[in-house]
């Protein structure tokens, strides 16, 4: 295959699905796709037409259809049948994701390197890299996660892996499609696109609303719910010179949300008897922001073996989370929820329900907003040379990005009382928490090179950045400067014993970089996150049947944890702590297969499992929330030792039934000792979804689907202020229209 036709295969719609659950699409069918689609802007698993992955690495593709079989919003659901993929949930619809890699903390998805067609798209992936804008995932055509030696080439975050999302490529026909859906909580998806091609133009205009009232009651009968917007335009233009093929594209996009979200959760007994209440204390708690991006990308080929592809890119992101932060007291919430009939606790529970008028200053209910500007841009380039070397096919791959972000924090609280079951405020000064401005430049480049023999695929790589941090703090108006070389060599290996049956092999050194101004105001001279990541494993394929084992291991010389409200911190907010050396090893295990029912009819079958243990390597007190006073052999928070999923059902040519469980063990929600949550744990978790689809005619498909089968609600975390549920049964059905 040239290097001409193995990128058009990456600018169309990736057709190898690196532990798919669905066979591979014979080459011709592929041939149709990619003459139907080109794409720049996503960086994709390279296409191959043979049977069996030999990708050195491990990398996970979930591709349109998988994506639309259970038409999930939520990305923590969508993610559920990849092994390796840890989920933390906090507000049941997936609205600020918290996703974790191979032992990488799950808090906000900080540790991960997050992309939308190979762009950063945390507000600040350096200065403040918690996710908390996040895209529809309901617009997105393909998922890829990476892992191990894979994540190298993304960065700055390679400890655990990499999550690339694509959004819909520009094709070259006119096409459209309307999909309308309703459910319980009001809930309603409007989502349409259209495609144009004019000549070597072609327009994409895309744009998605989802909105529900939300599962949550507020005892005063207020809005729980949210709604959420995004606009996506797209345009291409050909350059199909006798000399050179050339792709330009611009892509511009708007988002916005206003969800009535709360950090506030329950007493236990209150989530026993009614898990979906919510308290008085948080009725006038408000998300809300706005998003916008802009992306001017070019592709040349300056030979059918040397091309180069370069991406200019603008996101802004501001916004406001209005919420109860705290009371006017040294005792904190999650002390009286958790001993709400102790003494004092009693008088602070009850102004919290509403149940007692707020009668003295340290009944008083401070209301914190945390108002926050963001902004990323930068410019990449990534030159791909296919070439032969020692006798084997070679493919060498080089990338540069310059990047800046910044955040800048105005975060202030005022002071209202609970009186006749409404917040009334208390017109007392504002006090200002945090009145700060983080910026980052970095210079990040990576080289990949891979040889493939006849047997033998090997890819040796290395990613370099430099770091050049600022902190201002501008009530004190002092200004703390860090700096930081972060070098990742990664080296992976893959032996084909046949067409069926391969061996992979795997080690890269991980990183994540230090935010601005750490070390000035925390307990400890702050260290950048490392380890050593390894992997080894066994990959099977055939038409029908795929299979993979792989074990990892994850030797860090040193963990950090990050306080934020959401981990649930109250005090000491953005501040980092070192935890020292800390192992994380475990198995990743999928199958998937399909048989044939009737000469019709098939039944799809896919499982995955992992299997994780972590422990800490040392004793240390820490004043992170999460940690506290941890012992050697403590295990990590928020880490659940059993993750399973099943995905089955029966699919026609014209109608789909899938049935997918997801079993999750309970998690320890704290390390250590002496810090609030000391030996809580969260539920066990047991989940079914159930999804049907019917094609009516060639351009109308009815869809229904259940989530939450069994409407079981669980504890799914304690953070950041008392116990929180999963979302309930909801039944949704919708209607596509293509035309």
């Amino acid at each position: 295959m040239t290097l001409s036709q193995q990128v058009r295969m990456m600018l169309g719609l990736p057709i190898v699905l690196s532990m798919a659950f669905h066979p591979i699409a014979d080459a011709a069918q592929a041939e149709s796709k990619i003459s139907k689609q080109k794409q720049i802007e996503i960086i994709s698993i390279f296409g191959q037409s043979q049977q069996l992955n030999t990708e050195t690495g491990s990398a996970y593709y979930l591709n349109e259809e998988q994506l639309e079989q259970f038409e999930f919003d939520d990305i923590h659901r969508i993610l559920q049948t990849v092994p390796g993929v840890y989920i933390r949930e906090e507000d049941g619809y997936g609205l600020r994701p918290n996703i974790g890699l191979r032992g990488a903390t799950t808090e906000r998805s900080s540790k991960i390197t997050i992309m939308e067609d190979g762009i950063l798209i945390a507000p600040a992936p350096y200065a403040a890299p918690a996710a908390y804008y996040f895209p529809n995932s309901a617009r997105m055509t393909g998922i890829e996660v990476f892992k191990g030696p894979a994540a190298i080439s993304y960065g700055p975050n390679t400890v655990g892996g990499a999550i690339n999302m694509h959004s819909r490529t520009i094709s070259d026909i006119n096409e459209g499609s309307l999909e309308l859906a309703y459910g319980e909580n009001n809930y309603q998806k409007l989502h349409s696109y259209y495609n144009h091609h004019i000549g070597k133009l072609g327009i994409l205009v895309e744009g998605i609303r989802v909105s529900a009232d939300g599962f949550k009651e507020l005892d005063n009968g207020g809005d729980t719910g949210f709604t959420k917007n995004e606009l996506l335009v797209k345009l291409n233009y050909e350059v199909d010179s006798p000399e050179y093929y050339q792709l330009w594209q611009l892509k511009l996009g708007y988002g916005d949300e206003k969800s009535h979200e709360t950090y506030l959760g329950l007493t236990d007994h209150d989530f026993n008897s009614q898990p979906n209440r919510r308290y008085l204390a948080s009725q006038n708690d408000l998300m809300s922001w706005q998003h916008q991006q802009i992306q001017l990308s070019h592709y040349i080929e300056l030979n059918d073996r040397v091309n180069i592809h370069t991406v200019a890119y603008r996101r802004d992101f501001d916004r406001d989370w209005g919420k109860l932060n705290r009371l006017n007291t040294n005792r904190s919430i999650q002390t009286v929820l958790l001993s709400p009939d102790t003494g004092l606790n009693k008088i602070y529970y009850d102004v919290l329900t509403g149940a007692r008028d707020s009668a003295i200053m340290t009944d008083t209910l401070m209301y914190g907003h945390n108002d926050r500007q963001y902004y990323s841009q930068g410019l990449q380039s990534k030159l791909t040379w296919q070439s032969q070397h020692f006798g084997a096919d070679s493919q060498l791959e080089f990338g540069l990005r310059l990047h800046q972000d910044q955040v800048t924090r105005h975060h202030f609280e005022d002071g209202y009382l609970m009186l006749n079951k409404k917040l009334v405020a208390t017109n007392q000064p504002t006090i200002v928490s945090a009145r700060n401005k983080g910026q980052v430049t970095a210079l990040a480049s990576y080289l990949n090179y891979q040889l493939d023999f006849e047997q033998l695929t090997v890819k040796a790589g290395l990613r370099v950045e430099n770091i050049d941090g600022q902190l201002l703090d501008k009530k004190t108006q002092q200004q703390y400067n860090n700096k930081d070389t972060l070098v990742s060599p990664g080296l992976g290996a893959f032996y084909r014993f046949n067409d069926q049956f391969g061996l992979l092999a795997g080690v890269n050194k991980g990183f994540v970089p230090n935010s601005p101004g750490q070390s000035h105001n925390s307990e400890q001279d702050i260290k950048a996150e490392e380890s050593w990541n390894y992997e080894f494993g066994l990959r099977y394929s055939n038409q029908r049947t795929k299979a993979e084992l792989i074990g990892f291991y994850t030797d860090y010389s040193n963990l950090k944890g990050r306080c934020t409200f959401s981990s649930g911190c109250v005090t000491n907010i953005d501040i980092e702590f070192n935890g020292g050396s800390v192992n994380v090893q475990g198995i990743e295990a999928s199958f998937s297969s399909q048989w044939s029912l009737t000469n019709t009819i098939d039944i799809p079958f896919a499982i995955s499992y992992t299997l994780t243990d972590s422990s800490f390597n040392s004793d240390f007190k820490s004043s992170f929330i999460q940690w506290g006073d941890v012992k050697k052999g403590d295990q990590l928070p928020y880490m659940p030792k059993n993750q399973l999923s099943i995905k089955t059902g029966l699919t026609a040519e014209n109608w789909q039934l899938a049935l997918l469980f997801k079993h999750t063990d309970k998690m320890s929600e704290a390390a250590g000792s002496r810090t609030d949550l000391e030996g809580y744990w969260t539920d066990q978790q047991q989940q079914i979804d159930f999804s049907a689809w019917y094609q009516l005619t060639s351009i109308l498909r009815i869809y229904g689907k259940i989530d939450n089968l069994t409407n079981k609600q669980v504890v799914v975390s304690r953070r950041p202020l008392g116990a929180r549920p999963g979302k309930p049964q909801q039944m949704i059905v919708g209607i596509k229209f293509k035309f």
